[in-house]
């Protein structure tokens, strides 16, 4: 009793030290398995491991055993279920291309200063974002149905948000309703005060400007104002196509997005949604933004050597 363990098991342990067995359980001993067997371990592992299109409720129905079984059996294989990761859709000449345009980008430009622009559509109600598409009922009947129903229409208002991210942080966003095509005079109207050169005079390195600004961008003004301040546009010879995974931006949207949303925030006007959407640019963390900035480096440097996420 002073050990903390009942006499009767002290026993039992000298016991066996005496009768030369093992103090420890050994593998294998004690009832004999009666549902998955060994065979059917290894049958439940081949149908699981690396696996997709199966369900844990499937598979109870085949192993004649319960669902609760299933999942206890697949832990004790260390077999756990994941989320797939959405990826584009990339032909063989992409991805060959995707590695060797990373490389000649870093190798260019891995000495200077990164600036990513990008733009992005936001809806007045976005279900699809992480939290705001499930709801928590113990009796469905009795939720209210704007909790348990999403309105969709089929022709959503939404504005288009545009900025750019770089070393000093976030320019100035350009926000304008839906339907509205943004072009080099209005990118780079009023330089002083909007648009993206701000962001590249907060920057005294030299500059390097990865993003998406298509050739009808580049008007005269903007070619000036290009060459006079040692801004480097990646050409699109050079713009790896179809590499999402190399643009830190996108991942700026996520979390924007998650936070214009949060708590299934819902707007009632495009008024409404452009205030909701300064509001939370304002309280962005500026050393969130700069962290997704430098990190374009590594995701590059990264797919020079490995290659796209799929080939990794």
């Amino acid at each position: 009793m002073k050990e903390g363990v009942f006499e009767r098991t002290l026993n039992a342990i000298l016991q066996r030290f005496y009768d030369n067995l093992f103090a420890s359980h050994q593998r294998g001993r004690g009832r004999p398995a009666k549902i998955f067997t060994p065979n059917k371990i290894r049958a439940l592992k081949r149908k699981f491991d690396h696996k997709d299109g199966i369900s844990q409720r499937q598979a109870a129905k085949k192993f004649q055993c319960s669902p609760a079984m299933i999942n206890k059996t697949l832990k004790k294989l260390k077999i756990s279920s994941r989320k797939k990761k959405t990826i584009p859709d990339r032909n063989e000449r992409q991805k060959s291309d995707a590695k060797i345009l990373c490389g000649r980008l870093y190798r260019k430009f891995s000495t200077r200063s990164w600036i990513l622009d990008d733009e992005s559509y936001f809806t007045l109600s976005n279900s699809s974002i992480h939290g705001n598409k499930n709801f928590y009922s113990s009796n469905v009947s009795d939720t209210p149905p704007n909790i348990k129903f999403a309105k969709k229409k089929k022709f959503e208002k939404k504005v288009l948000v545009r900025i750019a991210i770089g070393p000093n942080g976030m320019s100035k966003p350009l926000i304008k309703k839906s339907n509205f095509a943004i072009n080099a005079p209005i990118t780079w109207r009023n330089p002083s005060k909007r648009g993206l050169f701000p962001i590249f005079m907060l920057t005294m390195t030299t500059i390097t400007c990865f993003g998406r600004i298509r050739r009808a961008f580049i008007t005269l003004t903007s070619s000036s104002i290009i060459w006079n301040e040692e801004i480097d546009l990646v050409q699109k010879e050079n713009n790896p196509a179809n590499v999402p995974e190399a643009r830190s931006i996108e991942d700026f949207w996520s979390i924007l997005k998650g936070h214009v949303y949060a708590n299934a925030w819902k707007a009632e006007s495009t008024r409404q949604l452009t205030n909701r959407i300064k509001l939370c640019l304002r309280k962005m963390e500026r050393d969130l933004v700069q962290r997704l900035a430098a990190d374009t480096k590594k995701r590059i440097d990264n797919i020079r050597r490995k290659g796209v996420i799929e080939n990794q």
